[in-house]
């Protein structure tokens, strides 16, 4: 009998990972896939691992999924909250489509559960009063502090 195994891949939106500034939390969203041999393997260390082609796959998948929702994503009204939720609730569910149409394979490779992580903007408010006078007393604090 094979063994089933887990492995859970993080897709960071904005990309560059580990290149966020310290502290911040960038939106990402968490899959978790099961499969066989071949479409995981084992790495150096022992541990599941896509295969080698299903990396791949995924990097592109990844890349394409940044470059389609790139200016949906910096075009985003703060306060509009149901316009910034259909963005993201767009951007996840073509996530997930291309995942199961271009990635997974049936009996070889599935995809367990998708989650989301990390600082999703939602709602701002930055023209109200009080956020206004805010900005400008932060504007006059010495830039040495």
């Amino acid at each position: 009998m094979t063994e089933v195994l887990s492995v859970i891949r993080e897709f960071d939106i904005f990309g560059g990972g580990d290149d966020a500034p310290y502290g911040i939390d960038t939106p990402k969203i968490h899959a978790q896939f099961v499969g066989v041999s071949p479409a995981i393997t084992f790495d150096t260390s022992n541990q599941p691992r896509l295969a080698r082609q299903k990396e791949r796959e995924l990097r592109t998948l990844e890349d394409n999924i940044r470059k389609e929702f790139r200016d949906q994503l910096s075009h985003q009204q703060g306060g509009n909250l149901s316009a910034n939720l259909n963005i993201f609730g767009s951007l996840i569910t073509t996530f997930k489509q291309r995942l199961e149409d271009t990635l997974l394979v049936k009996d070889q490779l599935e995809l367990e559960s998708l989650t989301i992580s990390g600082e999703w903007l939602t709602y701002w408010q930055d023209k109200t009063p009080l956020a206004r006078q805010k900005t400008a007393q932060q504007q006059q604090m010495p830039s040495d502090l």
